[in-house]
Formats: C-alpha cells, structure tokens, sequence
C-alpha cells in the first residue's frame, strides 16, 4: 500500500494542476493496482460465499497478455468444512471474468483462467501445481475434492514450460474488485448535528478503521458551493470534538476525542469521496455544491477499486450531539468582567449605514400576522437609552446592516450589536453574521445554557452568564461585542473587508418544530412569545450596530450600569412610592412595549405615581439614571 500511496501523491500533483482527465486516463490505461506480494484477507477486494471461516485461494499465472506474471487472489467465506471445488466453483460463479472447470467425475482441474478484458490469463490442467498453507503448515492437495478448513491459504501456481519457471509468492498479487460493493452513505434525514449556517447544506463524513468508526456531520453553507476545506473548517469551529492536519491539499490526521471514545489516525494518508466517486481536487481546492456527501477514510478504511475509486463499506452513523456544555460566561451589565460596550462610549468609531429588514412573523407557530414595529432607518446610525427607536424582526427575521467603510480586525472586540431590552433578564436574541462580499455569510458559533425543560414566557427571566455570541444579551443603552478574529480562516470571507453584518432572530420556543439551535446543536431558550399584536413588536428588537475595530474594556468603571430605583410597594396596585429622586428630574413609566404611559418633574425627593388606572403586566421606571423593574397586579 506505500507504493500505491506513492503513486498517490504523484497522481494528486496532476489533479491540483487540474489535469483531472488526463490522470483519470493514464489509471484507466494502465495495469491494475497490486498489492503486497503476501496474500493477506485484509487486502482481498471480492469475497464470496457465506460463513463465518475464511480461506484465501491465489491462482498464479506466468504467461498471458499482461507483461508480468500475477496471481488473482479472491475470498471464500464458508462454515463447517468445504472443498477446493466447492470454493473455485463459487469464486466462478460470482465473477464472470473467472473461469473454472472440472471434468465430471474427476478430481483434477482441467483449466482455470481469468479475462478482464484487458488481461486474459489461462492455465491447462497439465501446467498446474496445488499447495494448501494453514498457520505455517504446508501440504500438497491430492485433488479439487479435499477439503479446506478456517484460515486455508489455496495456491494454485502455472508450470511455465517455456522458461521452466514456477509462477507462485514471488510474483505480484492482484485482487479483483468486486463490483456488487456498493459505497456507503447517509441522507440529511438520518444526520443528528447539523453546523453553520446558509440556505445549502452538505454532509461530511469520517472513517477511522482502527476500530472501524464512521461519524457524520451536516455543515449549512451559503453561496452555490463551498469549499471542502470550509466545512472541515466549519466543524472544527463548531465541535471541540473534531480537529484535522492539512496541507498542500492533502489531509494527514483527522481526530475526534470526547473524553470517553478517542479516533485519530496521525501520519497516514487519507482518501476522500465526493457523491460516491474519487475527489480528484485537493480539499482546499474541491468545491461542493447542495445536498453533497464528501466522506473521508484512511487508506486502509474502504475498500478501492481499479481506478482508486475507493468505497466505505462500514455504514455511515450520524455523530451524536456534544454533551450540554457547563460553560458560563460574562454576565449583566455591571457584574464583574462584564464585556458590554454602552453606546456612547468613545471607543465606537462608526455606525450601521443602510438597514435592510426582512420581517419574520409575530408569532412563527401562527403565521398570521408578520412583525411591524418601527422601521428600517431604526437600524441606522448611533443607538441610545430609548426603547422605541427599534425595529422589529419578527420571529425568524432578519436584519442586514452596511457600513460607509468596512470593518476590520482589530486587537479585540470589532463591532457591537444594540437591542432594546427593558431590564436585565428580558432578553431576546440573535444570531450574528458577517460577510465580505454579500453573499457568502459566516455565524459567529453560539452557545445558549439556558435550560430547554420549560418554556421561558413572555415575562420570563434569562441568565445572561448562560449565553455567548448571542446579540441582545444586554440590556437597552448596552451593546454586545463580536472579535472577527473567531471567524478568520474561511476562504471567501476577508476578516478585513467585513462589509455585511446579518442579524437572524433566534425563535425562543422550545418546540422542536420551530426551535433554533446553539453552536452545539441545543435548543436556545428566551422569551416565547413575544407577539405584542397592539404595536407589532415581535422577536429581536435592533436599536443600533457599532464598529469598534478593535477594543477591549478598560476595566469595571467603563461600563458602571444604572443604579437601581428605590420605589416600593414593588408588586404594586394603587401607588408606588419612588424615593430618593433628584429635585427637578423627570421621572418616566414605560409598558413593556417601551410606551410612556406616565411622565412628571420631581418637586420633592419622593414621587407619588397612581397606578390604580394602569393594567396589571411589567412596567420600567427611569428617574435620570436609576432604573428598576415594576410589576402591577
């Protein structure tokens, strides 16, 4: 197999050069591949038979249209006890380029021949010896009829009269292919982990034979084709489990490793499939379009043709999710290591230009009515403390920002996307995207935390430190960062020249149907739904998209949240009492639609709200800078 891998590296020099047909006819042209000069079960390409013993037969042919001696080697599967003719009369009647007979009532083989149609080989009867080799041990057949046992190794060598020259185990070894093989595979439906993002989708599949392990992954992409090397790209940065080696379009290692199950094959080559036939581009160069298969195998894993075309005998399995992670992360605004940007700090060199919007619906599992408040220009330019400068996406919509100059990667965070969030925890979330040419667009990977057993409502909390790259973790006035840095390593996408920024709603519901996923493939969990069908506000509200090109929080102090607000009772029904405001500050009531439903100055330090006319729900009350939740039954 080294010489043939040897070969390998001569013949995918020629396939990068994108000389794909002239190397598909020189292996087409000339003889078939050989193996090792040792027939071993592991190299045997055609079995026959049905059992659960083995044996090996090798008829060894000096003379015939090829230019140097062979012998055919072919598999015998068998249980019990067989003989030399039961085992050659099977090989016979399963491959047609095989040939064998045995006079009726006889026990010596008259003829034995092999045509392929390019190589004919034949051997009389009075031209051929018989030896059987069994763990060392070494005999001499009397006749077709004597049995074989498990673990026989049948040679049948041709006495060339010509040179007086016994053809046997130093000549080459051939192995037919056997062309009922048929090459494993797996549909969309059966895989379990999809990764990335876009409309097309493709799925990649790997085979370690030691222990004969295959693992499937689905990887979504956008644009009509994607690099082979973008997927692999794609999985490692989705997956912690999976990593690979490659250079020069060649893979030498692909690893998985989940703590329990440990899958590597460093130092070998591997071979790739694409839809079933040789991948004859190196993975850096080989694109692949929707609903394709690329499968990878070590060389040894499948099982190869004449013409390398290799086949995965070992049924292709989906790989399982990753375990839910424990992972937390930065938390609210305030709280210690906090990575939020507020919107007018200093280091915000720039703002969203153009705002294009897709609605998603107001409620996705009753697509009725599609998400209608604010407009487009709400996307556009600096964000603020207000809660109704803001567009609505809808659940499932999306957002599409440009920017007047690019943005670039930077010595930390490059960009910051603004929601509109009343409080701390009534956080609605999205996916975030970039794209350098506006058509090709990448995910920055997410995790949500949350826990998937019950539905958070309408009014329900999030924890903030249970999410990661998700826009819409902090609260309205609070931007969330995004490194480019996470994404460089793609082909079509220049981490600096991001032109595009994509904002796509994360549904919120934990119904399976309707229900978005996380980085790991977990469902993400926020407040469902939020169809407030009186002023259309639905989903991710966007108030704003900051380009930093590159910041990092000084400390704590750069981003000192809004005191809380000492109003009491809190639940409330007829009053609220708000204490300690400033003598002259307004005092503002907002719904949870962001509507002032109650404004006035401060004349003394406590200011007296009459709630009694108000409906019972949550409400936000704003004194300068002190905020606080308000909850009227």
């Amino acid at each position: 197999m080294r010489k043939f891998m040897c070969l390998l590296l001569v013949f995918a020099a020629f396939a990068l050069s994108a000389q794909n047909e002239q190397v598909r006819h020189y292996m087409q042209t000339n003889e078939p591949v050989r193996g090792t000069r040792t027939a071993s079960a592991n190299n045997v390409r055609y079995w026959v038979g049905t059992g659960t013993n083995e044996a090996l037969a090798a008829v060894f042919f000096c003379t015939g249209t090829d230019s140097s001696a062979v012998g055919i080697v072919y598999g015998y599967r068998f249980n019990g006890t067989a003989t030399i003719d039961g085992m050659l009369s099977a090989i016979a009647a399963a491959d047609p380029n095989f040939t064998y007979d045995l006079p009726a009532g006889s026990t010596f083989i008259n003829s034995i021949g092999y045509n392929n149609g390019s190589y004919t080989h034949q051997i009389t009867s009075g031209m051929m010896m018989y030896s059987i080799t069994n763990n060392g041990n070494t005999t001499s057949p009397s006749g077709a009829l004597d049995n074989i046992v498990n673990g026989d190794y049948l040679e049948i060598t041709e006495f060339n009269m010509a040179t007086f020259d016994i053809c046997g185990p130093s000549d080459s070894l051939y192995y037919p292919f056997d062309p009922n093989i048929t090459d494993a595979t797996i549909n969309e439906l059966d895989v379990q982990y999809w990764v990335g993002n876009g409309e097309n989708s493709a799925i990649v599949a790997v085979n370690w034979c030691n222990p004969s392990t295959t693992k499937a992954w689905g990887v979504m992409f956008d644009g009509d084709s994607a690099l082979v090397a973008d997927l692999l790209h794609t999985i490692a940065l989705y997956d912690s489990r999976f990593s690979y080696t490659g250079a020069g379009g060649m893979i030498y290692d692909i690893n998985y490793n989940d703590g329990t199950e440990t899958l590597g094959l460093q130092g070998n080559w591997w071979m790739y499939n694409l839809n079933g036939y040789m991948a004859w581009l190196g993975y850096d160069q080989q694109k692949v379009a929707n609903g394709d298969v690329i499968k990878f195998g070590d060389e040894m894993c499948g099982i190869m043709d004449d013409y390398w075309q290799t086949y995965w005998t070992d049924p292709v399995l989906p790989v399982a999710l990753p375990a839910p992670s424990t992972e937390t992360f930065d938390g609210i605004v305030g709280s210690d290591n906090c990575q939020a940007i507020k919107f007018d700090n200093a280091a915000i060199q720039g703002w969203a230009t153009n705002c294009t919007v897709s609605r998603g619906f107001l409620d996705i599992a009753n697509p009725a009515t599609l998400a209608f408040f604010g407009n487009e220009s709400a996307g556009v330019g600096p964000s603020s403390l207000s809660t109704m400068d803001a567009v609505s996406l809808g659940d499932g919509g999306t957002a599409v920002l440009t920017f007047d100059q690019p943005i670039s990667n930077g010595e930390g965070y490059d960009f910051a996307v603004f929601e509109n969030a009343l409080n701390n925890t009534f956080l609605e979330l999205a996916f975030v995207e970039v794209s350098s040419d506006g058509v090709h667009y990448y995910r920055f990977p997410s995790v949500s935390n949350t826990q998937v057993a019950t539905q958070i409502a309408n009014a329900g909390s999030v924890d903030a430190t249970q999410l990661h790259n998700l826009a819409g973790k902090y609260m309205v006035g609070w931007g969330t960062p995004f490194d480019l840095a996470e994404l460089d390593g793609y082909s079509n996408l220049d981490i600096n020249n991001v032109t595009h920024v994509r904002l796509v709603d994360v549904v919120g519901t934990i119904d399976p149907m309707y229900a978005t996923t996380d980085k790991n493939g977990h469902i993400i969990n926020d407040p469902y739904p939020t169809n407030f069908t009186d002023n259309g506000s639905g989903g991710f509200d966007l108030t704003g998209v900051a380009v930093m090109n590159g910041w990092t929080p000084n400390s704590v102090n750069d981003i000192t949240p809004a005191e809380s607000i000492v109003a009491y009772p809190n639940p409330c029904q007829n009053t609220l009492y708000v204490n300690q405001v400033p003598v002259g500050e307004t005092v503002v009531l907002c719904n949870a639609f962001g509507q002032i439903v109650w404004s006035g100055v401060a004349d003394d330090t406590q200011v007296r709200i009459n709630m009694q006319d108000l409906p019972s729900g949550i409400y936000i009350l704003k004194a300068g800078n002190q905020t606080g939740k308000i909850v009227k039954r």
